[in-house]
C-alpha cells in the first residue's frame, strides 16, 4: 500500500496557523503605532547628531534651572531624595538623565533632552491605560484616542500614572471578584506601585496612593450587596504591611532603614505647595477650569444614565464612574494652586482621561460623532503640544541638522539665546566660579538659578534643588544642612530689581535673561530671610561679575563677626479680625529709628479649613515713608502657625552691599523714614479662601552690624 508523508502537510498547516494568529494579534494590537508616532515626533535631534544646537524653548523660566541641575546632578551621582530633596524623586531624575549619558555634556543637550523619556513614559503609561479600559474597543480608536490626548493634553509621566494606576488597581480589583486574583497580591502589588510613584515625584506618590484607595472604596461602594467585605479587608491589610515594608527598603536605599527623611521632605515639600507658591486664577483659566469640569461632569452623568444597556463595559461600572471623578477631582487640586492655563491644562490631564475613555467607549452609530465631538472640543479648548508635521520635522532635521545659532541669536555652549546678554553672563559667571572654586568644590547660587553649576561645571550646593523653594522653617532647615560642613569656596548672589525705575521693556529684558525676579512678587529675602542671612553670615563680596550677578567668596569669619540689633517699633500686639475678602489692617505709626536695616513682623495668619481645598489670599505690607512715597511689599506666611517674616523696605537691589568687607559701605543711599505700616489681604482669584484674622505678636526695626576682624 502506498503511504502518504503527511509531515510536510502538519508543518505547512502549522505555519499557516502561525500567520494567522501573528495577523490576528496586529489586528488588535495595530494601535501601538500611535505610541511609535509620538516617539519619533519626540525624538531629539541631537540624540544622534551631537552638533546641533538648541533654541532655548522659553526665556526667563525659573523651571530651567532645575531642568537643567537635575540631570547634571545626577550625572556626578548626586540623587534626588539623598543627597538633595526636591518635588521630583530618584525615578524621575534617572530617566532624565538617560539620554545625556550617551552624549557630551552641554546647555543644548540638556535643554533638549532632559524630558524625552519621561515624556516617552508617559506615552506608554497612557497607551496601556487605554488597553486595560477600553479593551472590547477597535484599535482605531485606541489610536485615534491616544494621539488625541498626546497631542492636546500634557501627555507626561506625572500626569499618566496615576491614571495608569487607577486602571491597574480597578481592573485588578475586578478579577479579585472573578477569582483569578487573590487580593492580598493586589494589596501587595499596589503598596509597590504607590512606593515608584513617590520616587518619581511626591505629588504623583500622594495621587498614585489616593488612586489606590479611591479604587478601593468605589469597588466597594459597586459591590457591596455581594460578600466581598472580607476581600475588600485582606487587600487593604496587605497594602499597609507591604508598604510599611517597602517604607524600610526605600529608607535603606537612600540612608538607613530607621531614617525618614525622603519621606518627610517629600510631604513638606507637597505641604509647602499651597501655601507658599499660589499664583491666581485668570478669566480665561477660569473659564477652561469650570468649563471642563462641566463638561466631564455632563460625560460621567450620561454614562451613569446608560448603565443597564452597557453593564459590562469597565467604563458603566460604578466603580470606573464613582472613582475616575473622584481621582479627577483629586488632581485637579493642583490646579486650583497654581492657576495659570498651563498648570490648569495639566491638573485636568486624569479628569480628561477619564472622559474620553467614555466617549470612545460608546458603540453603533454614535460612536464616530462622539469621536469627533472629543476631538473638536480638544482642538478648541486645549493648545497643541505635537502636530502631523512633528515627525517631518525630525526628519528634516536629521538630514539637515542645525550646527549654528540663527541670525539675533547667541550661543552658548550649543543653547542658542535670544539675546546677547544672557551668554555673557553666563560666561562672565563661570569665569568667576572656576577661577574660585576646585574641579570637586560646591558651588552655591541664590535664589535659584542653579543652572550656574552646568556653566562652572561644579555641583550646586544646599538641600534644596534651589534656595527659593526653602519656605518655612523646616525647609530652610534643610536648606542650610545641605551648605553646612561641605566645601562651597564660591557663590553667585543675583539682585532683585528695583522695577520702579525700570521700564516695561528693561523688566521683560531682566527676566528672560534668568536674572533674580521676586517669585511670584514675593522679594527673595522675604521668602527665605533664614537662608539669606546664612548667606550674610558666611560670605563677602569678591567682584561684580556682571549687571546683576554678584561673585562670593567664603569668609566664615563673619559669622562671629555680624548680629542683629533689633528695637520695638511700638505698634500694639493685637488681633485684628479680617471681615471682608479685601481687606486693609492698620498697624499704625511705627517708632521709627534711624539707621536701621529690616522690619520683622511676628504675626499669625488664621485661617479656616477650608484653605486646605483652596488657597490663602495675598498678603502685602503697605510701607508709608516720610517722603511721601509707597510701597507694596508681597510676602507668605504659613496659616495658622506663628511665623516671623522679614522685609527690607528699601530698594532690594541695595541688598548686595550687606556682602561688602566694610559696614560704611553697606547704607549709601539715602533713606527716608517709615511713618506708617498696614497689611492688605486681597484675593488672588475668586477660590483664594479669606483669613479669619490677622494677629501681630510683636513689630520691630533690625539692624544688621559687623565688627571689625581682631
Amino acid at each position: 500500500m502506498l503511504k502518504l508523508d503527511v509531515a510536510p502537510r502538519r508543518r505547512f498547516a502549522r505555519r499557516q496557523a502561525g500567520k494567522a494568529q501573528a495577523k490576528s494579534r496586529m489586528q488588535r494590537n495595530w494601535d501601538v503605532l500611535a505610541v511609535v508616532l509620538l516617539v519619533l515626533a519626540s525624538f531629539p535631534t541631537v540624540w544622534l547628531k551631537h552638533q546641533v544646537v538648541t533654541q532655548v524653548p522659553n526665556y526667563g523660566l525659573i523651571d530651567d534651572n532645575w531642568e537643567l541641575d537635575s540631570t547634571f546632578k545626577a550625572l556626578h551621582g548626586i540623587w534626588i531624595g539623598r543627597d538633595v530633596a526636591f518635588t521630583h524623586g530618584p525615578i524621575f531624575q534617572a530617566l532624565s538623565a538617560l539620554p545625556a549619558r550617551s552624549m557630551p555634556d552641554s546647555f543644548g543637550a540638556l535643554y533638549a533632552t532632559w524630558n524625552t523619556v519621561t515624556i516617552w513614559c508617559g506615552f506608554i503609561f497612557s497607551y496601556l491605560a487605554l488597553r486595560l479600559l477600553l479593551p472590547e474597543q477597535p484599535p482605531w480608536k485606541r489610536f485615534v484616542l491616544l494621539l488625541l490626548l498626546a497631542s492636546f493634553w500634557e501627555t507626561s509621566l506625572r500626569s499618566a500614572f496615576p491614571v495608569l494606576s487607577f486602571a491597574l488597581f480597578l481592573r485588578g480589583w475586578y478579577e479579585v471578584k472573578a477569582g483569578r486574583l487573590r487580593s492580598l497580591y493586589l494589596g501587595a502589588g499596589g503598596a509597590v506601585l504607590c512606593a515608584i510613584a513617590f520616587l518619581i515625584a511626591a505629588d504623583v506618590g500622594i495621587y498614585g496612593t489616593a488612586a489606590w484607595f479611591i479604587c478601593w472604596l468605589a469597588i466597594g461602594v459597586e459591590l457591596r450587596r455581594e460578600p466581598f467585605a472580607g476581600k475588600l479587608v485582606g487587600g487593604f491589610a496587605a497594602f499597609l504591611v507591604t508598604a510599611s515594608l517597602l517604607t524600610m527598603v526605600v529608607n535603606s536605599w537612600l540612608a538607613t532603614p530607621l531614617n525618614f527623611s525622603f519621606w518627610r521632605d517629600s510631604l513638606a515639600q507637597v505641604a509647602a505647595y499651597r501655601w507658599a507658591t499660589p499664583a491666581g486664577m485668570t478669566y480665561q483659566g477660569t473659564k477652561h477650569l469650570i468649563g471642563g469640569l462641566l463638561v466631564c461632569g455632563a460625560i460621567f452623568l450620561a454614562a451613569a444614565f446608560r448603565r443597564p444597556d452597557d453593564a459590562r463595559r469597565i467604563t458603566r461600572r460604578t466603580a470606573f464612574l464613582l472613582g475616575g471623578f473622584l481621582l479627577g477631582l483629586a488632581v485637579l487640586q493642583s490646579a486650583m494652586v497654581r492657576s495659570d492655563i498651563g498648570h490648569i491644562i495639566i491638573g485636568e490631564f486624569p479628569l480628561i482621561f477619564l472622559s474620553c475613555v467614555i466617549l470612545f467607549s460608546f458603540q453603533g452609530r454614535a460612536s464616530v460623532g462622539l469621536v469627533l465631538v472629543a476631538i473638536a472640543a480638544s482642538m478648541l479648548f486645549s493648545r497643541p503640544v505635537f502636530r502631523p508635521s512633528s515627525v517631518l520635522r525630525v526628519y528634516k532635521e536629521l538630514r539637515q541638522p542645525v550646527t549654528a545659532c540663527p541670525p539675533g541669536y547667541s550661543e552658548f555652549d550649543r543653547a542658542c539665546y535670544r539675546d546677547e546678554f544672557t551668554p555673557y553672563m553666563l560666561a562672565s559667571s563661570r569665569a568667576f566660579l572656576q577661577q574660585n572654586s576646585g574641579a570637586s568644590d560646591f558651588i552655591f547660587v541664590f535664589p535659584y538659578q542653579t543652572m550656574f553649576g552646568l556653566a562652572s561645571d561644579r555641583n550646586v550646593a544646599g538641600g534644596l534643588m534651589q534656595a527659593y523653594t526653602a519656605s518655612g522653617p523646616y525647609l530652610a532647615r534643610l536648606e542650610i544642612s545641605g551648605l553646612d560642613g561641605k566645601p562651597v569656596p564660591a557663590a553667585l548672589y543675583l539682585t532683585d530689581p528695583d522695577y520702579r525705575h525700570m521700564s516695561e521693556a528693561d523688566v521683560a529684558r531682566w527676566s528672560r535673561n534668568y536674572l533674580s525676579v521676586p517669585v511670584d512678587g514675593v522679594p527673595n529675602l522675604t521668602r527665605v530671610p533664614e537662608v539669606w542671612f546664612w548667606l550674610v553670615r558666611h560670605y563677602r563680596m569678591a567682584e561684580q561679575v556682571s549687571t546683576g550677578v554678584v561673585g562670593l567668596v567664603r569668609d566664615d569669619s563673619r559669622s562671629s563677626r555680624i548680629s542683629l540689633q533689633a528695637q520695638p517699633l511700638g505698634l500694639p500686639s493685637e488681633t485684628y479680625p479680617i471681615i471682608k475678602r479685601s481687606s486693609a489692617t492698620n498697624l499704625g505709626a511705627p517708632a521709627w529709628p534711624s539707621g536701621v536695616d529690616f522690619i520683622r513682623l511676628h504675626m499669625t495668619v488664621h485661617y479656616p479649613v477650608w484653605w486646605k481645598v483652596r488657597k490663602p489670599e495675598r498678603l502685602q505690607l503697605e510701607i508709608t515713608r516720610a517722603d511721601g512715597s509707597r510701597d507694596l511689599q508681597w510676602f507668605v506666611v504659613q496659616p495658622n502657625v506663628p511665623s516671623e517674616v522679614w522685609f527690607y523696605p528699601w530698594d532690594g537691589s541695595d541688598l548686595a552691599a550687606y556682602f561688602k568687607p566694610d559696614e560704611a559701605q553697606w547704607r549709601t543711599a539715602p533713606r527716608s523714614p517709615i511713618t506708617y505700616l498696614r497689611i492688605l489681604a486681597t484675593p488672588l482669584d475668586w477660590v483664594s479662601q479669606q483669613p479669619d484674622s490677622i494677629s501681630i505678636e510683636s513689630a520691630e526695626a533690625v539692624r544688621l552690624t559687623l565688627t571689625s576682624p581682631h
